[in-house]
């Protein structure tokens, strides 16, 4: 009895000595672990219409893999390096003190006969801005070898996901301690946050900004590509959405004088970038998930904070995978 005792946690504990372990050696590679398996998730569907025809998994994974390079990484670089020169020149044109006070002496000037008696000190805001920005430029410099290397995991972990990732689902499931249906319930709530988020909020925050950022452009706001970026950010904001970026555009347009111009982004604002979160919402999002746009909003925040910008993607997936895990809980202690 005593040596089985014995054993038993001596086992145990090398079991768990073994996970901390394991989980140490992926911890540096978690995130670029998370993204791979939404990728997979969200282009499995075309792998399986390939492979359908194809009947080879390599092969159908290698070509779904290709198309995604094609599809989304081409333009996603292409769109970061405009966005990355335009930043660049944004920057040039602050650090020009003489650019920065002029506008800012038209801008104080603007708002004081807005709201007389205000004491608007734009001055140093921007140099706070600067300073920020300055911080950032750097940091992306620093981040690029890791960001290329990280990308070539993801493309390579996509490959194997892809081919075998119902057979690791599987695998998990029969591992898992928890009922059958308490891992059929928390693996297909992650999938419909997955498609909710990536095909919702992403989605639509895609579409509203690069329509904002064409609206930036037609109408003569310098740096439309990049504003179009923080419009797309800040379409995952509540009630503010895009207006945290149209606002200061139009007011931009009329410090300058451009009334014609102003009164022009304000309806491109308005009746174009406005509506397309309405009619794009029902289509690509409907009833996949069920969580609030503010706690969604507080999972890209927490997420940008802790992970970087892959985190304006996983802070919503743990978001979803504790309501999950909750409604788990509650079956598993007080159902069965």
């Amino acid at each position: 009895m005593q040596e089985s005792f014995i054993k038993k946690y001596f086992f145990a504990l090398l079991l768990l000595a073994a996970l901390v372990l394991g989980f140490m050696l992926f911890l540096p590679f978690l995130t670029t672990i998370i993204v791979s398996i939404v990728l997979s998730v969200l282009f499995h569907p075309l792998y399986r219409k390939i492979n359908a025809r194809l009947h080879k998994p390599n092969l159908s994974s290698l070509l779904t893999v290709l198309i995604f390079i094609i599809v989304l990484c081409i333009p996603i670089v292409f769109i970061s390096t405009v966005v990355f020169n335009q930043a660049q020149n944004l920057y040039t044109w602050i650090i020009s003190q003489g650019a920065v006070d002029g506008l800012m002496i038209k801008a104080n000037m603007y708002l004081a006969g807005i709201f007389p008696g205000a004491n608007l000190n734009l001055e140093n805001s921007a140099a706070s801005i600067v300073g920020g920005f300055a911080n950032g430029v750097g940091s992306l410099f620093s981040a690029t070898l890791t960001t290329i290397f990280s990308s070539l995991l993801v493309i390579l972990a996509m490959f194997y996901l892809l081919k075998d990732g119902p057979s690791w689902e599987e695998e998990a499931e029969r591992l898992s301690p928890l009922s059958p249906e308490s891992n059929k319930h928390i693996i297909e709530r992650m999938k419909l946050s997955i498609y909710g988020i990536v095909r919702g909020y992403l989605l639509v925050g895609l579409a509203q900004g690069t329509l904002m950022g064409v609206g930036l452009f037609i109408f003569g706001v310098p740096h439309a590509a990049l504003w179009g970026v923080f419009a797309a950010i800040a379409s995952m904001i509540p009630t503010i959405g895009t207006a945290f970026v149209a606002v200061p555009a139009i007011l931009f347009l009329f410090i300058i004088g451009h009334d014609g111009a102003a009164l022009g982004m304000a309806a491109w604002a308005v009746v174009i970038v406005g509506t397309i979160d309405n009619l794009l919402n029902p289509i690509v999002v409907g009833k996949s998930i069920n969580i609030h746009p503010l706690l969604v909003l507080f999972g890209v925040l927490g997420g940008v904070a802790l992970m970087g910008p892959v985190g304006i993607l996983i802070g919503p997936l743990v978001i979803s995978l504790v309501y999950a895990l909750l409604f788990v809980a509650k079956t598993e202690l007080y159902l069965r």
